[in-house]
């Protein structure tokens, strides 16, 4: 117990959710009966179906959630079960660009960049196209040439 907060229950969803483990989560939740807040950190498919599973156990107006970025900035989780996430707090931490590291992931490119290994997917990703018989993108329409055409950020 901190400063008056405790923790009474954590949580996880499964990576591949059964049928009715949402419904399951939401009724656990109900175990601590002073416990009212959520905190969430899910995505936006979780979160959805942890309000859905609310919904649905007529816990409208029961809990006060607590989301993360990921609902926040988004009305996906929210969209047509508005009352049952009535109330909640969202999180949206504050974004800066840092003008150094923007100048040197711009810099980068296939001949100067070869200790990122995830670089090559980005690079196949970003300009839609294949680097050679191990690329990353299987059924690529056209071949990765090494230059940069338009880098999306």
């Amino acid at each position: 117990m901190l400063s008056g907060v405790c923790i009474a229950q954590s949580l996880k969803i499964p990576r591949e959710p059964r049928p009715g483990e949402f419904d399951k989560i939401v009724l656990r939740l109900l175990e601590t009966p002073n416990a009212r807040a959520v905190i969430m950190f899910a995505n936006e498919d979780d979160i959805r179906r942890i309000l859905d599973a609310a919904k649905r156990n007529n816990l409208t107006g029961h809990f006060l959630w607590v989301g993360s970025d990921s609902w926040g900035s988004k009305i996906s989780p929210v969209l047509h079960q508005e009352r049952v996430a009535e109330g909640a707090i969202t999180i949206l931490p504050k974004r800066a660009s840092v003008d150094a590291f923007d100048r040197y992931f711009k810099s980068r490119s296939l001949s100067n960049n070869r200790r990122n290994v995830w670089f090559a997917e980005f690079w196949e990703e970003n300009f839609v196209c294949k680097l050679g018989m191990h690329g990353k993108r299987p059924g690529s329409p056209k071949k990765c040439t090494g230059r940069k055409q338009h880098m999306y950020y």
